[in-house]
């Protein structure tokens, strides 16, 4: 999506030729695109308040609906063919719509999660599997839209339209506590560590944000791997690449934005891949096809630059698109994460694993209708118990457990298929996780 914030217009790249397609279709000037189900979504935002949706065989709008008069809307998260949630700014109701006629069907209140001026500000969202994660960045609108701490990250239930309480020791439906303020970014996707990463601005011109993970089967934070200080800025965006080497694009003291090659191993800054100076970088997204996609939105210079994922080596660039390129989407459904866990029938006493396959880690959900002693084992194909993953007294309720692929020497385990066992009582429950190397 392109826009110099008074017009905007979709344009399409070919991404083996490089040739763009300029001013496919009008859009509202203040707008971010998804793509689902072979569609390009554009959420109209402050001034338009609409959803579009854009063919882009035909390059026509194929529909276009109202969000609600000076609502603001964020962005859009797709649950099926006729659900979809939008989070909106200027209202405490994530909306629930129907995206086929563009009927608004329902809303799920985020009001307990709103800061002093009763407004949550909910912002991006993803979809994993039957839960829809939706950022809320609680900016004070009495105190010049600083952040309120903590902030948070709601989570729903996209089956029943409610939201999940990531936190049953406290009364209430608990979101997820941010240890970061102000996640202004989409959520990218970390597969080997089965780990969601959102970019926390915090308060523009202070090192206190960075790059945060949330354990999206737990619902806990997992802190922050990358901070503000060794970043060098402002994080405004995060692009997944893999653990040794991924992107993000930062804004520095001046406010001139780069961007940033960044390792979640050491937490690091590995260097400056692009900076053209000023306020300019305005997304960046990683493909498929290991390219690094950069929008420079800037009015003197503006286009696409295309670098090699892990290299950032230079491929193309700058691709003119007419007006400043704003907002990136390639046609795949990046907002949603479809190999997630789901969500354990009643009574189940082990769910899980999470990923199958897995290779850096997996994840189980024990859940003990009473509270007792439990274990939780592990056993290779012969039989032969390899590692224990939990044993003791625990409370009723559920437990997250992982497994790091490790015997219980601290060697990992070669690859193959093993078995994890839980008991409770008279209790009995297995799961068979596949390991690969």
């Amino acid at each position: 999506m392109c826009s110099d914030y008074v017009t905007g217009a979709l344009a399409a790249v070919h991404l083996d030729t490089r040739a763009v397609t300029p001013y496919v279709e009008p859009t509202g000037a203040d707008a971010v695109v998804r793509w689902h189900d072979g569609l390009v979504w554009v959420v109209n935002r402050f001034g338009a308040d609409n959803l579009q949706a854009i063919d882009p065989t035909s390059g026509a709008t194929v529909r276009q609906f109202s969000t609600g008069n000076g609502s603001n809307p964020q962005d859009v998260a797709f649950v099926s063919p006729v659900k979809a949630y939008v989070s909106l700014y200027e209202s405490a109701t994530l909306l629930i719509v129907n995206p086929a006629t563009g009927a608004v069907t329902g809303g799920i209140s985020l009001a307990p999660f709103a800061d002093a001026d009763g407004l949550p500000e909910a912002a991006r969202m993803v979809r994993v599997d039957t839960r829809v994660f939706v950022a809320l960045q609680r900016l004070d609108r009495n105190a010049g839209f600083q952040p309120e701490n903590p902030s948070w990250i709601a989570v729903v239930d996209a089956t029943a339209d409610t939201l999940l309480d990531a936190d049953p020791a406290l009364p209430g439906k608990q979101a997820i506590v941010l240890a970061a303020r102000n996640p202004v970014s989409t959520f990218a996707f970390d597969r080997g560590a089965s780990r969601l990463l959102v970019a926390c601005a915090g308060r523009y011109g202070v090192a206190d944000g960075g790059i945060e993970a949330v354990d999206p089967v737990g619902l806990a934070s997992l802190g922050v791997v990358a901070g503000e200080a060794a970043l060098g800025g402002d994080v405004l965006d995060v692009a997944w690449h893999a653990a040794g080497h991924s992107y993000a694009v930062v804004s520095d003291a001046a406010f001139n934005t780069s961007l940033v090659a960044w390792s979640a191993v050491t937490g690091g800054a590995l260097g400056s891949v692009y900076a053209p100076g000023g306020f300019s970088l305005s997304d960046a997204e990683v493909n498929d096809r290991g390219e690094v996609w950069v929008a420079n939105s800037s009015f003197l210079a503006p286009g696409l630059y295309v670098f090699r994922a892990g290299a950032d080596t230079l491929l193309a660039g700058p691709l003119d698109c007419g007006l400043p390129p704003f907002s990136l989407a390639f046609d795949q459904d990046a907002g949603t994460v479809l190999d997630a866990p789901r969500a354990a029938p009643v009574g189940t006493l082990l769910a899980g694993p999470w990923p199958n396959p897995a290779r850096g880690a997996a994840r189980f959900a024990l859940t003990l209708p009473v509270a007792g002693e439990a274990a939780v084992e592990v056993f290779d194909a012969a039989g032969r118990r390899v590692a224990t993953l939990a044993r003791g007294a625990l409370a009723a309720g559920r437990h997250d457990v992982a497994w790091d692929l490790k015997d219980g020497a601290g060697s990992p385990v070669p690859p193959g298929v093993y078995v994890v066992s839980a008991r409770s009582g008279a209790a009995r429950a297995a799961r068979r996780v596949a390991i690969v190397r």
